[in-house]
């Protein structure tokens, strides 16, 4: 062959080939749209990546929600569409059925996505003046075609959200066809139910309402599934200490009744997360001691469940108890019974302490670990004299972490300055100080404090006078690298923060990414930062001004 011919050489990547190499950009929304026009091969993989819930792509942009229902909508048949374009400015003709299925390719059901698309959808196409009331009409008629769109013998869910907050002419999935619901949910790993609602309405239907749902959709996943790994059940009860609701208790009772028999009649549980309502925690235990390695538990009021259940469940990887509520009439006694597990096999911790008897608690759990404890998240609001003997007592059981966040108050600062000098492999460091008395000193001996080892720092709602000088303190006497830098702020990132950033990058070279939040709670107006100093600041690093929450728990959710 002559050196000088022309050679095109086309490779052909199978699909699977394509689905491997997409997942390094799995998170990178513009790079997936981008892939879309690269070829027919790559739009075949990532269209279908796309919509396996396009709705967690676009957060609450609405007009992006009335698009993608807008693409649902188009995959009707045409004299189902005459039925809701007679409402309409618009005709059929305007929704033409695309060439793909996209309804098929939805892996992840969630019915508040739904439904406040489809209606964000109507506010932007109903013809007559917009009234609540006249949406509520459309949508009533067109739920049932979302039954037919979503909901066949071609749906493939991996997860099922049921978010019944939103009491507005709710999908109403107890009255679906037994055979195709049972075909649905035998393939799901994953299922959420959530229920709420306000006292402006009728609470009893509304409840009534619930009941018939959480009973249906229940019974089938026991029946076709009941090896279904991950269930989140989210509800409150703070509403119903109204006097005006006790006459509900008797329905609301029974309604725990079915969510917690169906949590009892589950077979191979991994993890749960949920308010800790649990009556039968015997029978809770004695079914998922084995199972179950990842448990979330909030609403705990009941410390006698929360012991039971990790006094059985030695398996756990994750433990997560983010909120206690106490009263006067609240057993504190439980807390002080032994726990028996042995979690040679946590992970993950995450609480949040608002009364001292919780410490105990966590100090067990920390106590009973195998010092294999990759993140604790510390998050604690009391300041007690006792408080400190508590972190002494756990450090020989935390010599592994590498996520940490961590609360400081300035009367245990040099106990916690001891604890994080112990962190060899710390990587990632969250703190909320108690900054309106950290003397700078204080701040210079915890900047001295951090490993070698910390590449990402975070620091929580900083609100002070001195503000300047206690980060001016901290990053001068850093010897740690850092590749990230957030700050949330009760005022604004302003050019004399931006600058003692900048003066870090420029000494370590090791910065990519500074992220600021800003969070003030009734200041209308904020200087705007320096355009030389951005432009200097950006040509060392990426400024990210609209970070992911920064009180995110470490551990990855499973929902």
């Amino acid at each position: 062959m002559s050196r000088n011919q022309d050679i095109t050489s086309t490779v052909n990547l199978t699909a699977d080939c394509i689905y491997e190499i997409i997942q390094y950009v799995i998170h990178d929304i513009k790079t997936l749209y981008s892939c879309v026009v690269l070829n027919q091969d790559y739009c075949r993989v990532v269209v279908r990546i796309l919509w396996r819930n396009p709705f967690k792509y676009i957060k609450q942009d609405e007009t992006k929600k009335a698009l993608i229902f807008r693409t649902y909508f188009s995959c009707l048949d045409d004299q189902e569409k005459e039925q809701i374009t007679a409402f309409f400015h618009n005709s059929v003709i305007d929704f033409p059925k695309p060439f793909i299925n996209y309804p098929s390719f939805l892996q992840e059901f969630e019915i508040l996505n739904i439904q406040t698309s489809m209606r964000s959808f109507l506010y932007q196409y109903h013809s007559a003046s917009t009234t609540e009331n006249r949406i509520n009409s459309v949508v009533h008629i067109l739920n049932p075609f979302m039954e037919k769109l979503f909901f066949n013998i071609q749906s493939n869910f991996k997860y099922l959200n049921v978010d019944l907050n939103d009491e507005k002419n709710q999908i109403d999935m107890s009255s679906f066809d037994d055979r195709i619901l049972g075909h649905v949910l035998s393939n799901i790993n994953k299922f959420t139910f959530g229920f709420g609602f306000r006292f402006d309405i009728k609470m009893k239907e509304i409840l009534k309402f619930i009941q018939k749902n959480a009973t249906k959709l229940t019974e089938i996943i026991s029946d076709y599934n009941n090896n279904i790994n991950h269930v989140r059940l989210i509800f409150t009860k703070k509403e119903f200490k109204q006097q005006k609701l006790k006459k509900l208790n008797p329905e609301f009772n029974d309604l725990l009744d079915i969510l917690s028999s169906f949590i009892i009649s589950l077979d191979n549980l991994k993890s749960l997360e949920m308010p800790c309502f649990i009556r039968n925690d015997k029978n809770f235990v004695k079914k998922h001691s084995h199972s179950l390695t990842h448990l979330k538990l909030h609403e705990i009021r009941n410390f006698n469940i929360i012991i039971s259940i990790l006094d059985h469940c030695s398996n756990l990887e994750t433990i997560e108890l983010v909120s206690f509520y106490c009263n006067k009439n609240t057993d504190l006694s439980e807390l002080n019974k032994p726990i028996n597990s042995k979690f040679n096999n946590l992970k993950n911790f995450h609480i949040t302490i608002s009364y001292f008897p919780v410490l105990t608690l966590f100090k067990r759990i920390i106590l009973m670990s195998n010092n294999d404890l990759k993140t604790l998240y510390y998050d604690k609001y009391i300041v007690h004299s006792n408080a400190n003997n508590f972190t002494e007592l756990i450090w020989p059981f935390c010599t592994n972490i590498t996520h940490l966040f961590i609360r400081i108050f300035q009367n245990d600062i040099y106990t916690i300055i001891s604890f994080l000098e112990s962190l060899d492999h710390l990587v990632f460091l969250k703190l909320d100080w108690d900054n309106n008395y950290l003397r700078i000193d204080q701040i210079a001996d915890l900047a001295h404090s951090f490993s070698s080892s910390l590449q990402i720092l975070e620091i929580l709602e900083i609100d002070s006078s001195m503000i300047i000088e206690m980060l001016g303190a901290l990053f001068r006497n850093m010897q740690c690298q850092l590749k990230e830098i957030g700050i949330c702020m009760d005022s604004f990132i302003n050019d004399d923060i931006l600058e003692i950033i900048i003066a870090y990058a420029r000494c370590k070279n090791s910065l990519i990414v500074f992220r600021y939040l800003n969070i003030p709670p009734y200041c209308y107006y904020y200087p705007q930062l320096s355009k030389h100093i951005l432009e200097e600041a950006r040509s060392l690093f990426t400024i990210d001004d609209n970070p992911e929450p920064f009180k995110r728990s470490f551990i990855e959710p499973i929902f």
